[in-house]
């Protein structure tokens, strides 16, 4: 866990980073929650593409709208990914 998570986000809730600390807060995964009609054009920009994460191909995908994170249904579509994609079952 990088530093910064220690640091900053380990509390409950949310915590929102500006997207040029987001290098510092990624660690050797990203799960990567998104709604089909945002705003991604940060996903081109160098910073993202800079991330040891995105450059080893270790972003997980999260439809959010397919999640609300606290339901059974969700929690057994998540651990599907997460199996498929930190144990590659």
């Amino acid at each position: 866990m990088p530093d910064k998570v220690k640091e900053k986000a380990l509390g409950p809730g949310y915590h929102t980073l500006s997207l040029e600390v987001v290098p510092e807060f990624a660690g050797d995964y990203i799960v990567f929650s998104k709604y089909s009609d945002s705003d991604l054009s940060f996903l081109k920009t160098d910073m993202w593409k800079n991330i040891p994460a995105v450059k080893n191909n270790r972003v997980i995908e999260i439809n959010s709208k397919a999640s609300t994170y606290s339901d059974p249904i969700t929690l057994e579509y998540l651990m599907e990914i997460f199996k498929k994609e930190f144990l590659g079952n």
